[in-house]
């Protein structure tokens, strides 16, 4: 009656995320990002001019676009570094 339950197993500690799957989301996952951004941005541009209350959407568009664009940049850069790295090791064996 007076008995308290066992305590539960600690839970074991979650992987880290390899390099390599970031470097895929980077470089695919960047020009997604981009395209919906472009979309966004294009979906709610006010081509007559004037003022208008979806600018600051077109503007979210924008930002999303730009980042998108920066994701991809970042990834292509770090799997070329990556790669560089591999062929000086490789070059010192």
């Amino acid at each position: 009656m007076g008995e308290s339950p066992a305590p539960a197993e600690p839970q074991a500690a979650t992987r880290k995320a390899s390099s390599g799957r970031i470097l895929l989301m980077l470089v695919f996952g960047g020009p997604v990002l981009a395209v919906g951004g472009c979309a966004l941005f294009a979906a709610y541009l006010n081509i007559n001019g004037g003022s208008s209350s979806n600018d600051s959407i077109s503007a979210v568009g924008a930002i999303i676009f730009i980042v998108g664009v920066l994701a991809f940049l970042v990834g292509i850069v770090w799997a070329f570094a990556r790669w560089a790295d591999a062929r000086v090791k490789a070059g010192k064996k």
